[in-house]
Formats: structure tokens, C-alpha cells, sequence
């Protein structure tokens, strides 16, 4: 065995040692799944569906390609690397037509001159170099000597982080293999020049400069932004050489600029679209570019090996958005600088399942993990548990989801319905009421459908899943409230802020918070709390209002109705229910609100809706719970049916 070969060995036993003798634990949420997954055949799912989804010739399947070049030179089977080369030929002899904003991506992207550099085989060579030699020489350049996409309406001034991804990288290798110091010398510098420019005063990194007027720096911190940060920053790391006068530099960067990130991990050990903003969605893309320079900084001792957990806990939690065919979710779609640069536009921006960039960060960031001896990972919950658009259907679960890019909806369901409350920016055209999403199957649809909605497929119509044609607007839905005075019910605005309590597979649990409103001369704020359980129709929801005023609260639990629906109130047991018949194709739907009797006050009309009033007081909760059946589900058939099972139902007792 050469001494290269030991050392690694030796290094990689190391890791091991840690896991196995509980000196660097899996997180306490892994634990409770027993079968664990090779960090390889993970990297192997999504080469195999990248593959089929991806075009190679843009900067998406570059990264990708990088992916597969690294996952190649890990195995000993020659598949992978025979792979690769063959896809870059294809790339030489424009079969695979190289395109974008880099000279580099004609060639195939940094995993040729990666390759290269390793001396993997004599076909990369001329392709390697021929095109390191025209980026040098013909790629735009900013005022600062950048490297810049051509197209920019200012290119002396504009550029983003991305740059450093295909700039990098790329030039690194080609420099190293062709012993060419200026070409090594412009790769640090595209990337430390690009983070002393982009840096945020919280160590993260924004996205880019210029395109919301000259010299302004977009105000995000943005995971895939700094995803593409810690790609570039992390070749650096690993394979820059010591005697390099940029090195000790390089490591102190490197060093201050993954400590800051770990900051920002989310519980799941991922991080979020917007990554100071923990309520917008989990962004995967990302998250597995900063896992893999996590891992490289971890491997090459720049930050300290306590953090292993955190790596690990992150490559846990990337399970669950990773299906068993390779399929990935909550990708970011491509964004630059969007809007005015905000937070706020970040957040909005919406995710794709399988985008073009989801599959390479999955590939670097396992094989990072398998290079590093950790074989293994145990899911956080279970393979692809948060996706839905597979193929194959997903186990029966609760779900809640925020939706920061939906105007800030949060949707819940279980194996037989599904919720939804609107979010503050949609203030303008509805309420507080609670709306209703029907379904025929058992596994998770919330993310599948909004998903295929932006895409042209539209939700309100029946796709053999179930569909939305319950309407809420500015009305109560199914139990939304009101404070009740003078024969009216009034109301407040959709929620103001929000918390997840709970989000497992066997239950949910989120809290809503509704500024104070005018409620016929009073103030009013409420503070709500809805969970569900798996096997239920019925939601929880557990409602403590708050006045200055020492007078008895009217609390108004209202269902919407379209029609004429059939009315079935019952004082004595303390439900109200309605069954409605829609348009043949949306069936009929039973909805109930069921609360405590000896809290029952009356039953109460308002417009299109019918009301059970029921007695509070300010500062004490009130507890009722609130049901939907629908015809064309399993369960039910016929409104008989939806009363057998509301009767059955033994809430209070």
C-alpha cells in the first residue's frame, strides 16, 4: 500500500472510529429508524434519474457532470468514470452542445479539468486546456478583473456569486494540470474577491452586485447563493496547494465562512431558501452544495470535528427529500437577484421537484460523506417522506407545510384530507376561514399539486387524487371564527404570525397568531392552535381569544356553503353539519363543527353561512374540533355515511 493510499485509509478509519464509539452521535431523530442507507447508493439514485431528467449542455448538468466526476473517482468499478468520459467527449465533439454563460461549460464544465488534473484519461487532456486557455483569454471581465457572464447589461459592474461556480473550479484544475500559476492565481482570486464584495455582516454571502442599480448588493442570503459559494470555496480547501500564498488565506475564509453557515442550520440540519428565515420553505440545492464544502472543510481539519454532527444530521435530513427512484424536491428554480433583491423576493421565489440543479448537490455531497468513511446514514424520518411526485405513492402521514411562496399559505392533511389557511399578503381578498382540499387517496398531495399547479395543472380540477372546489374567500370555510355581537359575526384577517409545533407522521401541530380587530366597538386578537392526527376527519383546534373588555365573548364557529345544503344541527350533542352537493365531477361533502354542549349558546345564519355560537370569556381557551367527508373518498358514500361517523366521534368525553 503506497503512503498516499495508508494515510487515507488511516483518515477515513478515523471517521468511522467516531461513529462507532458514540464519540459523534446520529441526531436523536434518526434514531428512531433502524434501517440505514449507503451514502453511495444515494449519490448512485440521483446520477441514475439526473441522467434522465437533466440537459447536460447547460450550467445545470455541468454541475452534475461535477458530481459524477467526483462519485467516479471514489469507486473502484470503472462504470461511472467510463461514464463520464464518455459523456465529455460528447461534449468535444458537440453531440452534447456546451452552452451559457461560461466558455468553461462548452467544454463540460470544472469535472473535465477535474478529471484532468487526476489524470484519469488522455482523451481530456486537449479539451481540458484548449478551453481554460479561451476562458482566460475571452472571458468578460469586471472592473475588478472578474470573470462575468457575457450578457449582463453592465457587465463591468454586474456579477453574482454563480460566477465563482464556473469560474473556479475549472481553473484551478486546468491551472494545476498545465502548470500555469496565473491560471491557478485567477481561480483564488474569482473566489476571494467575490466574498469580500458579496460578504454579509452575519459571515453569509448575497447573491450578486448590480442589478437593482450600480453598485447595490442584492440584500439576500439565499441557499443556493451561498451554496455556490462553498462549491468554489471548498475546491480551494481541498486541493489548492500548501506552498500557494493565497492558502493561508483561503483556510481562514473557509474556516469563518462554514462556522457562520452552521449558525443557520435548520432542525432538519438543512437550510432554508431565505437562510435567516426559518418559515420559508427547506431549499435542498443549496444545502447539499454547503454539506459538501461542510464535508471538505471537516476532512481537511479547517474547521473543528466537533461540527461532525451537524454534517451528518444534514445528510439525515436530506433524506426525506430524496425518493427512492432519485427523484428530488424543493429545488429553487433559477433565480437572479429577483425583484428588488429583498428577502422578501427570495422567499417568493418558488421550488420545482427534479429541477436542473437538484441533482448534482446530491451526488457531491454523498460522495463527500462516502470519501470520508461514513458509509452509512440513518433517515430522519424515511426516504422521500416530504415528496410526493414519484411515481410511486408515499406512505399515509401528516403533513404541514408553510408556503412562503404560495403568499404564505399553510396547508395540512393526513391520509384522508387536507387543509389550507391563507397567508398576510393575500390579506386584501380573503380572511381567517379555514378552506378544505378533498381527497381519494391516502398519501401526501399538498406539495404535489401546488407543484403541478405552477406548471399548468391546475388543483381545482380532479386528477384521480381529490381537488380544491370548497370556497372560502372572505367567509369562514369550515370553522373559521368571529366574534358574534348584535347579530353579526366579525371577523379578522388571515393570520399574522405563525409557528410549527409539531410535524411527524402520526400528527401535527402548528400555532396561529391574528392581530387585534374592531369586533362592533371592541378589540379583539385571537391566538389559535390546530393539530391532526393520521386516521381522522376531524382537526383540533383550540382557540384563546383576548379584549380589554370584561364582558362574555360570542364566539361564532362558521361553514360556508355554496347551494342549498341540508342542514343537520344537533344542540344536545354540540355539532352542526352541513351536506352540500356540488357539480357532478366534485361529488358532495359533509363538513361539521362539533364543540363542548355545555359551551353551545345557538345556532346562528349570516349570509351564505350558518353559525354555531358558543360562550367565552377573554384569556380562557375554547376547544372544538372541525370535520370534513367527501363522497368521492374511500370512507364515504352517502351523507349517511358522514352522520354515522360524526356520531361515532367522542371528542369531549
Amino acid at each position: 500500500m503506497n503512503a498516499k493510499l495508508l494515510i487515507y485509509t488511516l483518515f477515513s478509519v478515523s471517521w468511522v472510529t467516531l461513529l462507532s464509539v458514540g464519540c459523534v452521535s446520529q441526531p436523536a431523530q434518526a434514531q428512531k429508524t433502524t434501517k440505514s442507507i449507503s451514502t453511495e447508493s444515494i449519490a448512485e439514485l440521483a446520477i441514475e434519474r439526473g441522467l434522465k431528467e437533466i440537459d447536460l449542455g447547460i450550467y445545470g448538468g455541468t454541475l452534475f457532470m461535477h458530481g459524477l466526476s467526483e462519485l467516479a473517482v471514489l469507486q473502484k468499478d470503472p462504470k461511472n468514470l467510463n461514464r463520464a468520459i464518455e459523456l465529455f467527449g460528447k461534449f468535444k465533439t458537440k453531440e452534447i452542445k456546451g452552452r451559457g454563460s461560461f466558455i468553461s461549460y462548452e467544454a463540460g464544465g470544472s469535472g473535465v479539468a477535474y478529471l484532468n488534473y487526476l489524470k484519469k484519461s488522455d482523451k481530456l487532456k486537449e479539451q481540458a486546456e484548449e478551453y481554460a486557455d479561451k476562458m482566460f483569454k475571452n472571458q468578460k471581465r469586471t472592473s475588478e478583473g472578474l470573470l462575468t457572464a457575457p450578457w449582463l447589461k453592465d457587465s463591468l459592474d454586474q456579477f453574482m456569486i454563480d460566477c465563482a461556480f464556473a469560474v473556479t473550479p475549472y481553473m484551478l484544475y486546468a491551472g494545476l494540470s498545465m502548470n500555469k500559476p496565473e491560471y491557478v492565481d485567477l481561480a483564488v482570486f474569482e473566489t476571494l474577491e467575490m466574498f469580500k464584495i458579496l460578504k454579509d455582516p452575519n459571515g453569509l454571502i448575497h447573491q450578486g452586485r448590480g442589478f437593482q442599480g450600480l453598485g447595490k448588493i442584492s440584500e439576500d442570503n439565499w441557499s443556493r447563493g451561498n451554496g455556490w459559494g462553498a462549491f468554489a470555496l471548498a475546491f480551494l480547501v481541498r486541493d489548492l496547494p500548501d506552498t500557494h500564498p493565497k492558502k493561508k488565506e483561503v483556510n481562514e475564509l473557509a474556516k469563518n465562512f462554514f462556522t457562520a453557515i452552521l449558525k443557520f442550520q435548520n432542525q432538519e440540519g438543512l437550510w432554508n431558501q431565505e437562510m435567516t428565515e426559518h418559515t420559508s420553505f427547506v431549499e435542498t440545492s443549496g444545502s447539499g452544495l454547503m454539506l459538501f464544502g461542510l464535508g471538505i472543510c471537516l476532512e481537511k481539519r479547517i474547521i473543528d470535528t466537533s461540527y461532525l454532527p451537524q454534517f451528518i444530521k444534514g445528510l439525515s435530513g436530506y433524506t426525506s427529500y430524496i425518493t427512492p427512484d432519485g427523484s428530488i424536491s424543493n429545488v429553487t428554480i433559477g433565480c437572479l437577484c429577483p425583484g428588488k433583491g429583498t428577502k422578501k423576493d427570495y422567499i417568493k421565489h418558488a421550488w420545482k421537484l427534479n429541477d436542473i440543479h437538484a441533482f448534482g448537490p446530491v451526488v457531491l455531497a454523498f460522495t463527500q460523506a462516502a470519501k470520508m468513511g461514513i458509509k452509512e446514514i440513518t433517515p430522519a424520518k424515511s426516504i422521500g417522506c416530504y415528496v410526493t411526485d414519484f411515481g410511486k405513492p408515499m406512505k399515509p402521514q401528516a403533513f404541514v407545510r408553510y408556503m412562503p411562496e404560495a403568499n404564505g399559505n399553510i396547508c395540512w392533511e393526513n391520509d384522508r384530507i387536507a387543509f389550507r389557511v391563507y397567508g398576510p399578503p393575500v390579506k386584501h381578498r380573503v380572511s381567517s376561514g379555514i378552506d378544505i382540499w378533498t381527497k381519494s387517496v391516502d398519501y401526501p398531495i399538498v406539495s404535489k399539486w401546488y407543484d403541478q399547479n405552477n406548471q399548468g395543472k391546475s388543483y381545482h380540477d380532479d386528477h384521480g387524487e381529490g381537488n380544491d372546489f370548497y370556497h372560502v374567500a372572505y367567509g369562514r370555510g369550515l370553522g373559521g371564527t368571529a366574534v358574534w355581537r348584535n347579530g353579526k359575526p366579525y371577523i379578522s384577517q388571515p393570520y399574522a404570525t405563525h409557528r410549527i409545533l409539531k410535524n411527524t407522521e402520526e400528527e401535527i401541530a402548528f400555532e396561529l397568531h391574528f392581530d387585534a380587530w374592531d369586533a362592533d366597538g371592541i378589540k379583539v386578537s385571537e391566538k389559535k392552535v390546530i393539530s391532526l392526527k393520521i386516521g381522522t376527519n376531524f382537526c383540533k383546534v383550540v382557540s384563546t381569544f383576548t379584549t380589554a373588555s370584561k364582558e362574555p365573548l360570542t364566539i361564532a364557529l362558521g361553514i360556508s356553503y355554496s347551494n342549498k345544503p341540508e342542514i343537520i344541527s344537533d344542540a344536545k350533542k354540540g355539532t352542526l353539519t352541513l351536506w352540500e352537493s356540488f357539480q357532478p365531477q366534485n361529488g358532495e361533502l359533509g363538513t361539521t363543527v362539533s364543540v363542548k354542549p355545555a359551551d353551545f349558546k345557538a345556532f346562528g345564519d349570516y349570509e351564505k353561512e350558518k353559525y354555531m355560537l358558543i360562550k367565552a370569556k377573554s384569556g380562557q381557551p375554547i376547544t372544538y374540533y372541525v370535520g370534513a367527508g367527501w363522497s368521492k373518498a374511500p370512507q364515504f358514500k352517502t351523507k349517511q355515511d358522514w352522520l354515522n361517523y360524526v356520531n361515532e366521534q367522542h371528542f369531549f368525553k
